[in-house]
């Protein structure tokens, strides 16, 4: 019985023995099956190099670029390395690239936020770096702890590199109604007024002149001649007060009309710059007129708004 038992644990002692010979001799063909400098599978690399072109094509640029830096692998084959090499720099050279930058709510710089390029994951910090994104348009949306998510939708330019989305949580006052300064240059009136005003100054020297001059000559002739005296004398010293009384009308027109114009004018450069508002109060007509008759003379002055 003890013999058998022996017999036993001898056999199994050889065959763990046999086993872990032939382990041990099994581990250094699967390492060298994993070393980098072996050859990988043509069709590999030819699937790779065909599927690179398609993808640059497609603006897929990150799969082309995937695509390319398998092909251009020295376990590849050689006449597929220079035409890969050469696209891979091409690509390298076109595909874009975006870095972000966030404010909180006080104005600070946030790091934890979750940012996905269309439905996709991109990235859950915001740290500075510039990430490599295909060419065309693109929705942003970027989410941070506590606060209303923000999207934004952005055109990415081929061989634009680092550029800088940036958000913001901050919240900014509102404006209140203000009335911004008027900043647009005065002249003052407009040349109708002054030329209105000069006129009206005028009329009413010569009513000063003609109605002294008249008045005095009324006064003299009543003492030479009174309920005698010819006709064409008194004539003549009517005419030149009606003429007297004519230019005071005119004076006092002129002088109204003037003052209508210095007031609507509003001191503005120009018509075409003045205000709605200012323009409504202008008028859009004014006329005066005057009418001698017998005992002097009647003054109009009208005026459309």
């Amino acid at each position: 019985m003890k013999r058998h038992e022996r017999r036993s644990r001898l056999r199994a002692f050889a065959t763990i023995s046999a086993a872990a010979s032939i382990f041990a001799f099994a581990m250094p063909t699967t390492a060298a099956a994993s070393e980098p400098d072996k050859p990988i599978d043509k069709a590999f690399c030819a699937d790779n190099y065909r599927n690179a072109q398609i993808q640059r094509k497609n603006g897929a640029l990150k799969r082309a670029r995937e695509s390319l830096l398998v092909c251009v692998s020295d376990r590849c084959p050689a006449v597929l390395q220079p035409d890969c090499t050469r696209w891979l720099t091409e690509v390298e050279a076109a595909l874009p690239s975006i870095a972000f930058a966030a404010k909180g709510t006080d104005g600070n710089d946030v790091t934890t936020v979750r940012v996905t390029m269309d439905g996709q994951p991109l990235t859950d910090t915001i740290d500075g770096k510039s990430i490599p994104v295909d060419p065309g348009s693109h929705t942003l949306r970027f989410e941070h702890e506590g606060e209303e998510p923000i999207e934004q939708t952005i055109i990415v330019r081929e061989g634009e590199k680092a550029r800088v989305v940036t958000v913001s949580w901050a919240k900014t006052p509102a404006a209140g109604p203000s009335e911004a300064p008027d900043s647009r240059p005065r002249s003052g009136p407009p040349t109708a007024a002054w030329v209105l005003g000069g006129v009206g100054a005028g009329a009413l020297a010569t009513f000063g002149v003609l109605a002294l001059h008249g008045m005095s000559r009324r006064s003299d002739l009543e003492k030479e001649c009174f309920g005698s005296c010819r006709q064409e004398q008194v004539d003549s010293i009517k005419t030149e007060l009606t003429i007297a009384d004519v230019a005071l009308g005119v004076g006092v027109v002129s002088l109204g009309v003037s003052a209508v114009l210095f007031l609507t004018s509003g001191g503005r450069s120009s018509p075409t710059e003045a205000s709605p508002q200012r323009e409504a109060q202008r008028p859009d007509f004014v006329s005066f007129g005057l009418a001698p008759h017998r005992d002097g003379a009647a003054a109009s002055f009208s005026a459309r708004f």
